[in-house]
């Protein structure tokens, strides 16, 4: 497994402690590269909707990077940093 295919991993593994909706909104924005307006559209809501639930998203992944989630290859008790 590569680096890259490490972080891949410990970022999925973040993805999957969100909410769904939290995190059907992030893999439509970001994986999919969908605008906000067609993400509204397939979740049957607004596009102030998706915004507020893509910006609580990256707030509740970035809380969980504070609190010490790791991700795999990211732990400084294995040597690399």
């Amino acid at each position: 497994m590569t680096i890259d295919d490490e972080e891949a991993a410990g970022a999925a593994t973040l993805m999957d402690t969100l909410p769904d909706r939290h995190r059907t909104v992030l893999r439509l924005r970001l994986a999919h590269r969908l605008p906000a307006v067609e993400v509204a559209r397939i979740l049957g809501t607004n596009v102030e909707g998706v915004l507020l639930l893509q910006h609580a998203a990256l707030n509740l992944l970035r809380r969980q990077l504070a609190a010490g989630a790791v991700v795999d290859g990211d732990n400084p008790a294995n040597g690399q940093y």
